[in-house]
C-alpha cells in the first residue's frame, strides 16, 4: 500500500509539472446547459387543482475548463426542480453546486503517454456510478430505482453508487491496462468505497462492481453488480445490441434489498431503431417492460413512439403510458417535445404514493439526470452545448 501511495504521489507531482508548463498557453472553456420544462394537465387528477403539478422546470449549467489535453476542471450546477413559474430561493441556490472536480490523466501529464498503464485521477465534489449498462429510452429512465410496489414509477436498478442520486466529496482512480480498466472510488470519510473492473474485446463488454457503504447503508452493507453487453457484428444495414445486468443489494433494506435483473435489445435498420427492455425483482414475472421505436427523419430530426408496461403486483393496469415525441438539433441547440398518454396508475390515486395523491407519473430524464415526472400531458426539453 505504501509503495502504491509513493507511485501515485510521484505521478501526481510529475503531472503537476507538465500541467503548469502547458497551462501557460491558456485554458479553453466549453459550456453546456440541459433544461427541462413540462406542461402536465391531467383532468382526471384527484387533486383540487388539476394543473397543480404542471410546469416543472429544472436546468443544469456546466462549465468544462480544459487547461491542457490531460487536465480538466468541471464546475456544474444542479438547480432545484421548481413547479410553475417559481424561482428558486437563495437557500435552494446555495445547495446547487453539483460538480466541482479536477480530472487528470496522470501518466500522459507525466510524459508517459505510451506507458502500458493509463492512470487517471478525479478529485473534488462529484457523483459516481460504476456501471456499463444504462437503460435510457429517449429520456425515460429508471436510474436509481425504487421498490416495485410504486406502480409505473421505478425500475429496480440497484446501481453501485455512493449516496444514491446525490453528490459527495471524494476521489476516483482508474487504471487502464490493454482492454481492462480498474476503478476505485472513495469519499473522503474513507467509509464508503466502490471498486469495479471492466473489459471490452471484439464487441463484448463485461463489467463487475461492488460497493461498501458504512455511512449510507450501515456497516457491512454492500451492492454487487454484474453486467454484459455485446455489439453483434453488423449484417449489412442491420445492427443488433443485446445487454443484461444482475445486481444484488445483499439483503440490505436501505439499499432496496434483494436482487434485480434486467435485459434490453436494440435493433437498428438504416434510419429505424427499436429498443425493447425489461427489469424484474421476481423469479416468476417481468415486472417492468418498455418498447420504443425511433425514426431519424434527417440527421438532425428524430421521432419516436414508446409504450411502458408494469406487471408488478401493485399496478392497477399493465399499460402505464404511451410516449409520442420528437427532437430537432440545429447548431448547438437541441429541442425535445412530446406528449404522454398516462395509464391508470399515472392519472389516478395510488395508495402509498405521494401521500394518497396522484402517482405523479413516470420519472423523466434529460441528459441522464432526473428532471421530474409526467403523468399525462405535454413535455418540453432542451439542451445547449458550445
Amino acid at each position: 500500500m505504501k509503495k502504491l501511495l509513493v507511485v501515485l504521489l510521484a505521478l501526481t507531482c510529475l503531472g503537476a509539472i507538465g500541467f503548469a508548463q502547458q497551462a501557460a498557453a491558456g485554458p479553453s472553456v466549453s459550456y453546456h446547459l440541459n433544461g427541462f420544462w413540462v406542461g402536465n394537465y391531467d383532468p382526471n387528477s384527484k387533486l383540487n387543482d388539476p394543473t397543480e403539478n404542471s410546469g416543472q422546470q429544472r436546468v443544469w449549467p456546466t462549465f468544462d475548463i480544459a487547461f491542457d489535453p490531460n487536465n480538466t476542471m468541471e464546475i456544474g450546477l444542479r438547480l432545484p426542480q421548481t413547479v410553475g413559474v417559481n424561482v428558486p430561493s437563495s437557500s435552494d441556490l446555495a445547495g446547487s453546486l453539483w460538480h466541482w472536480m479536477w480530472t487528470s490523466d496522470l501518466t500522459a501529464s507525466a510524459g508517459m503517454k505510451d506507458s502500458p498503464v493509463d492512470l487517471k485521477l478525479t478529485i473534488g465534489i462529484m457523483d459516481s456510478v460504476l456501471t456499463n449498462w444504462w437503460y435510457d429510452n429517449n429520456g425515460w429512465e429508471w436510474e436509481y430505482g425504487g421498490p416495485s410496489n410504486s406502480p409505473g414509477r421505478h425500475w429496480d436498478a440497484l446501481l453501485t453508487t455512493i449516496n444514491g442520486d446525490s453528490n459527495f466529496m471524494g476521489y476516483g482512480l482508474s487504471a487502464g491496462v490493454g482492454p481492462v480498466t480498474l476503478h476505485w472510488v472513495n469519499d473522503f470519510s474513507l467509509k464508503n468505497t466502490l471498486v469495479g473492473a471492466e473489459a471490452s474485446l471484439m464487441g463484448l463488454g463485461l463489467f463487475a462492481s461492488y460497493g461498501v457503504y458504512q455511512d449510507y447503508g450501515g456497516a457491512g452493507s454492500g451492492n454487487l453488480a454484474l453486467e454484459a453487453k455485446y455489439d453483434v457484428p453488423a449484417m449489412g444495414d442491420l445492427t443488433l445490441k443485446p445487454s443484461a445486468f444482475f445486481r444484488d443489494g445483499l439483503y440490505n433494506s436501505s439499499l432496496g434489498g434483494g436482487w434485480a435483473f434486467g435485459v434490453d435489445v436494440t435493433v437498428g435498420y438504416q434510419a429505424f431503431k427499436v429498443v425493447v427492455g425489461a427489469t424484474t425483482t421476481s423469479d416468476s414475472t417481468l415486472q417492468h417492460a418498455s418498447v420504443t421505436g425511433f425514426y431519424n427523419v434527417t440527421s438532425a430530426a428524430q421521432v419516436w413512439v414508446g409504450a411502458y408496461l408494469d406487471g408488478s403486483s401493485g399496478a392497477q393496469s399493465a399499460l402505464q403510458a404511451v410516449d409520442i415525441g420528437a427532437s430537432y438539433t440545429f447548431g448547438s441547440f437541441k429541442l425535445m417535445v412530446g406528449y404522454v398518454v398516462g395509464g391508470t396508475d399515472q392519472t389516478n390515486t395510488v395508495n402509498g404514493v405521494n401521500s394518497g395523491s396522484t402517482n405523479g407519473g413516470n420519472e423523466v430524464t434529460l441528459g441522464n439526470d432526473n428532471v421530474g415526472s409526467i403523468a399525462n400531458g405535454v413535455y418540453f426539453g432542451s439542451a445547449i452545448a458550445f
